[in-house]
């Protein structure tokens, strides 16, 4: 009987030893993104990885999000501690303008990581008409939904090219919508949408991968005049030509589109060891490798920082040292503390 007692308590102060060990880490929330996109999978991976590995130090709750947008502004505002966002809503963060104006310039973030460039891809199936953008006035256009960084950039090209009516979009010239992902696969394969917008991870997304093999879609090309204008008008897109995609049945020709990176931030919360070893963890060769089998969003991680140079907006001392150690070249100039 005594035996059974020690037995008991022994377990009891275990269980309160790994509960307080539990409690004793510094927790952090990771915002994540909408479901059908590709965030939603690679940045729940990578919370699940960090716990593994860093559990009884670092505890990392995901988060799911509306996207781009909201993930900027909630890490910006201290709500996330890290996620990833578009340079564009990135920008505008740090310096008070565009759709972050009203929130005023927020400096209380840091890069921490390139996590990979997009370009924006423009789809419809292979047998309508529609041959260019011109074409598309008077169509049924899905523009994703508001509050992600693809309908931003959806809202960005249509506006430029006169197609959209930011102010006043029942009075565009197109006939938008505001569907998620997958919906807009959906209804593009229903024929209830004319024209699919969305980011490309790099050059594709699932949801019209997985459509063209039933139906075969198209990618729409800008004319140079049109690519022009575009990356003129937002300094932070570059021009982009998308190769032929096999795996897109129907794509037969290359598309001129825009690029920008994805930029992975984290708020001042976050501790400088919490920083160096979120980093650690993730970017380890033989754990990115596993990580990208899982989430290929994960493949092109890096630190490279030199168009920060540009845009002005500053790496995390801790992860200039990680990547530093690493063999790359930080521009001493982009890093600098809070």
């Amino acid at each position: 009987m005594k035996k059974t007692i020690t037995f008991v308590i022994a377990a009891v102060a275990a269980l309160v030893f790994v509960s307080a060990s539990a409690m004793a880490a510094e927790r952090y929330r990771f915002g994540g993104g909408p479901s059908g996109g590709g965030w939603h999978p690679a940045i729940s991976a990578g919370a699940q990885l960090l716990n593994r590995k860093l559990g009884s130090k670092f505890y990392f709750q995901y988060s799911s999000s509306a996207g781009s947008v909201a993930n900027v502004r909630r890490v910006s505002l201290g709500e996330f501690a890290t996620s990833w966002g578009h340079v564009g809503q990135v920008h505008q963060a740090w310096t008070g303008t565009g759709l972050f104006k009203k929130d005023g310039a927020n400096k209380n973030f840091r890069i921490v990581a390139n996590v990979r460039s997009q370009s924006q891809i423009i789809a419809v199936l292979a047998d309508n008409p529609i041959k260019s953008y011109s074409d598309m006035k008077g169509k049924v256009v899905s523009l994703l939904k508001q509050g992600t960084g693809s309908h931003v950039n959806c809202r960005n090209i249509f506006a430029t090219l006169g197609l959209y009516n930011i102010k006043n979009p029942k009075k565009s010239a197109i006939k938008p919508r505001y569907l998620g992902f997958s919906a807009a696969g959906r209804a593009l394969g229903d024929r209830q949408i004319d024209v699919y917008c969305s980011a490309g991870a790099p050059f594709t997304i699932p949801a019209l991968t997985r459509l063209s093999i039933t139906k075969p879609v198209r990618y729409i090309s800008f004319t140079q005049a049109e690519q022009k204008k575009v990356t003129s008008s937002f300094k932070f897109y570059v021009p982009k030509t998308i190769p032929i995609q096999k795996e897109v049945k129907g794509m037969n020709a290359p598309a001129l589109s825009i690029a920008y990176d994805v930029w992975w931030i984290a708020h001042k919360q976050m501790s400088n060891e919490a920083v160096y070893n979120m980093l650690k963890v993730i970017a380890a060769p033989e754990n990115l490798k596993q990580l990208t089998k899982t989430a290929r969003y994960w493949r092109d991680l890096s630190g490279k920082f030199d168009a920060l140079k540009i845009h002005k907006v500053w790496v995390h001392p801790a992860a200039a040292r990680y990547w530093k150690e690493r063999g790359v070249s930080v521009p001493s100039e982009v890093v600098k503390g809070y």
